[in-house]
C-alpha cells in the first residue's frame, strides 16, 4: 500500500508498530541490567515457536532443525529472578511511624 493511500492513523500506527519492533531489545537489555527485568533468554522463544508449529500439525525439526527442538524440550523456565514490584511489596510491610506508636489523647 502507497502511503498517499494510508490515513494519517493507519500511518501512525504503522510507525509505532515499527518503533517499537526496533526499540523493544536495546530497552529490554537495559531494564535487565537495571534488574527491572529478567535477562533476555534467546531460547524462550523457540519453546513458543514449536509450540505454534506443533499447533498447526507441522514437524519442528524440519523448520528449526534437530538441535533447536531438543534445546526447546529441555528448557524451563528461570525462577530465581523476583520482580520488581515483589520486592517493593515485601519492602512496604513495616508499618510507618504513625503507625507503629499508640496514640493516646
Amino acid at each position: 500500500m502507497c502511503v498517499n493511500c494510508m490515513s494519517n492513523a493507519e500511518a501512525a500506527g504503522a510507525l509505532a508498530a515499527a518503533a517499537t519492533y526496533v526499540i523493544k531489545p536495546p530497552v529490554h537489555r537495559m531494564l535487565a541490567k537495571l534488574d527491572l527485568a529478567p535477562d533476555p533468554d534467546p531460547v524462550a522463544h523457540d519453546v513458543r515457536t514449536v509450540a505454534f508449529l506443533e499447533a498447526l500439525d507441522l514437524d519442528p525439526v524440519e523448520v528449526l532443525g534437530a538441535d533447536t527442538v531438543a534445546q526447546a524440550s529441555a528448557w524451563s523456565p528461570d525462577t530465581s529472578w523476583v520482580p520488581f514490584r515483589d520486592r517493593l511489596r515485601s519492602a512496604s510491610l513495616r508499618p510507618i511511624g504513625s503507625q507503629s506508636r499508640m496514640i493516646t489523647t
